[in-house]
């Protein structure tokens, strides 16, 4: 080849190279002016996902915390699912901010606590991007009325809370109080709807509803789930309790923790008095029986006038060994129970059919022991 065409071979090879450094720098800088203009209008950055309803995603988002907690009674679970990793869910969210991802890491900002609760707070606030208006605004949520829902019997009451997100989408927060087992949360789920419909809804006879403070609600919830809750699983529980527990913390404090009704001594006495005086009593009127009936009407509720199934059926299950009672006398649980409780319910206006329950409870378990 000669000199002249090694020289323009050369010189064409170095426009070349010239011009794909410019396009490539061409792109760059278009790219950058890109990043740096106002997203479109269909672009995410500009319209943050929208991935469905507001209490049904806070619920999920709960059900992955409490998923991630240590379970002491997780050998005694059939199946345990694997936990969602929040650290590696924090870092590819800082790494690679997107919309979808930062929905989330909103969400579970306000529901997990501790060191992650920081991480997701700390990575929140370097984001550039939108929220959706409601996931910006879970801190104002308004708890705007309670509801306390009470069965004749006295084994459980039932907290409403209705709640309101600052876009007006509304749900009821359920909360299942078990009295028959030192103050137990049993269950708790939320429905999506207002409190009025929820308590509007309520069909059945023996359950009263009464509007409660937000403040004694708070109070009632706090102190129920600090007690030592048993494996008692339901669809909802304790999947939604960090739901419940960020709800009532946005509720007032200063409220009355729940008292339990208590009997006075002089009243337990006087109606035991009635019932041994009668034909039905009268069978059972000995000191060791009359010390086993005082010890039955303090079990469970301590409410000597109202028994229901549930309270039978612990009575049976417990061994009354602390009494010291002679054995031929516990023998005589069932029997004794079988004539105190229709008793029982016809002086405090029980009716028949809930009396028919816990009888039926006493049968099912006398047939169950004699087949043992």
């Amino acid at each position: 080849m000669s000199l002249l065409a090694s020289t323009v071979r050369a010189m064409t090879d170095a426009r070349t190279r010239r011009k794909a450094r410019k396009k490539r720098r061409d792109k760059q800088r278009a790219r950058k002016r890109s990043a740096d203009a106002e997203p479109p209008r269909d672009d995410p950055r500009r319209n943050p996902p929208n991935l469905g309803d507001p209490w049904t995603l806070l619920v999920f988002a709960s059900m992955q915390v409490q998923a991630a907690k240590p379970d002491p009674m997780a050998k005694y679970r059939s199946h345990q699912p694997d936990p969602l990793d929040f650290d590696y869910l924090i870092t590819r969210f800082v790494n690679d901010p997107t919309p979808e991802v930062a929905f989330f890491v909103a969400l579970f900002a306000e529901l997990l606590d501790g060191e992650l609760q920081l991480r997701c707070r700390d990575a929140l606030n370097g984001y550039s991007g939108q929220l959706v208006p409601w996931v910006a605004a879970l801190r104002d949520v308004d708890g705007y009325r309670a509801v306390r829902l009470t069965h004749v019997l006295g084994d459980f009451d039932q907290i409403l809370i209705g709640a309101r997100l600052r876009d007006g989408q509304e749900a009821t927060c359920a909360v299942l109080i078990d009295h028959l087992d030192d103050f137990e949360i049993t269950d708790a789920a939320f429905f999506v709807g207002a409190i009025d419909e929820v308590v509007g809804g309520e069909s059945d006879p023996d359950v009263t509803a009464a509007d409660m403070s937000l403040a004694d609600a708070r109070a009632w919830i706090e102190y129920g789930l600090k007690q030592n809750f048993i494996l008692r699983d339901t669809a909802t529980w304790p999947g939604c309790r960090p739901l419940v527990q960020w709800l009532v913390g946005h509720l007032p404090e200063g409220g009355d923790i729940h008292q339990p009704s208590t009997w006075e001594p002089d009243a337990t006495k006087a109606l035991l008095e009635e019932f041994f005086a009668s034909t039905a009593g009268a069978v059972f009127d000995s000191r060791d029986h009359r010390y086993l009936l005082r010890e039955l009407v303090e079990s469970g509720t301590a409410d000597p006038w109202r028994w229901s199934a549930a309270r039978v059926g612990r009575v049976l299950e417990s061994p009354l060994s602390e009494g010291d009672h002679p054995l031929k006398v516990l023998l005589d649980v069932p029997d004794i129970l079988r004539v105190f409780i229709p008793f029982a319910h016809e002086q405090s206006g029980i009716r028949e059919g809930l009396t028919a329950q816990a009888l039926a409870a006493l049968d099912w378990r006398d047939v169950d022991r004699r087949s043992a």
